[in-house]
């Protein structure tokens, strides 16, 4: 046999030193029959422990939209008011940004304590997920009996003592870590939100819930500037109409006094009036006018999701599939014994 570097490796090198096993192994096949035993009992108790331990998976497939709605006749209406560029918050809801907006605890605190209805009956989201989560044997063993019986009362964190922000705090950790948004095909913008917990419709109501609290926080922002300056536009129009409106009727009246005008000083008063009065209705049509295209450009504006594949109940379930883990614990067992033995003969020849 030719010689090999001691950078490289040779199969038929290490067929031989398998081989040297076998002898080993015969001579110690209790040992061995006790390690495999020992590695598939642990393997079916992980088994046996993963089959109770089911997760239901919701999953919501939707696109992030990127178009700007809050530009042209509405970005006009701004400039001719002296309030510039109103292009809203939209860089908050791009790229790296989306992403750490869903993992904030100010929007996940919004949406556990957003009251909703199941089976009929209305209640916090909080309240039904510390009744359903199914955690009390599993990763919150170590919690009171009391925490899952508590109930929050609050309608806003502003509202909330240190027990309702700790509580809170617990379920904004665990959801967190079960609630996860990723584009699945680089090509694609289509998203997908998946949500795991052990019950499907705590699984289902949360992953419609979150998605609507990060839509209505977008549509919120979004807007935030545009329905402050509709409001301004609002007042605008109500003076412009009653300067028009006092402006028209002081000329009627003047003209009602002085319907056989002598003196030039009258006419120009009539003048300077039905010249008020024109002025202020073409600026008044004008607010009118800005006014309702402001209303239709709050109206055009598209939400921040566009569901491609709604979640339905029942989720689907998926049967756990039994002999894996056991196979795995099986060779596991197997090589930790051979290796236990082949480490015990080299410390016996080692003496030798």
């Amino acid at each position: 046999m030719s010689s090999i570097k001691p950078d490289q490796f040779s199969v038929e090198a290490f067929l031989l030193k398998g081989l040297k096993l076998i002898p080993l192994v015969r001579k110690n096949i209790k040992t061995i029959l006790i390690g495999i035993i020992v590695g598939g009992l642990l393997g079916f108790g992980v088994e046996i422990y993963r089959s109770k331990n089911l997760l239901h998976t919701s999953e919501i497939v939707f696109i992030l939209e990127n178009e700007s709605s809050t530009g042209g006749g509405l970005a006009d209406i701004a400039s001719t008011l002296g309030f510039g560029n109103i292009s809203g918050n939209s860089s908050m809801f791009s790229g790296e940004n989306f992403k750490e907006l869903l993992k904030t605890k100010s929007l996940y605190r919004k949406a556990l304590l957003t009251e909703v209805e199941i089976g009929g009956r209305k209640d916090k989201f909080a309240n039904f997920f510390l009744k359903k989560c199914d955690l009390a044997e599993h990763e919150w063993d170590e919690m009171s009996p009391d925490f899952f019986t508590y109930r929050f009362k609050i309608k806003d964190i502003s509202q909330s003592d240190i027990q309702d922000r700790n509580i809170l705090n617990a379920i904004y950790e665990y959801l967190n870590s079960k609630t996860v948004i990723e584009i699945e095909n680089p090509k694609s913008s289509f998203q997908t939100l998946t949500v795991e917990t052990r019950n499907d419709t705590l699984s289902y109501v949360w992953s419609k819930l979150y998605l609507k609290t990060v839509t209505d926080y977008y549509i919120a922002n979004k807007t935030k500037k545009s329905k402050e300056l509709l409001v301004i536009m609002d007042k605008r129009v109500d003076s412009l109409r009653s300067a028009l409106y006092y402006t028209q009727g002081k000329l009627a009246n003047y003209n009602d006094q002085n319907q056989q005008i002598i003196y030039q000083r009258a006419r120009v008063i009539a003048d300077r009036l039905q010249m008020n009065s024109s002025q202020l209705q073409t600026m008044y049509f004008e607010a009118v006018r800005n006014y309702d295209n402001l209303k239709f450009s709050l109206i055009k504006e598209s939400p921040l999701f566009t569901i491609i594949t709604d979640t339905e109940l029942p989720l689907p379930f998926q049967p756990y599939k039994w002999g894996r883990v056991t196979i795995l614990g099986l060779l596991i067992g197997f090589f930790l014994s051979c290796f236990y033995l082949y480490l015990k003969q080299i410390f016996e020849n080692s003496k030798v």
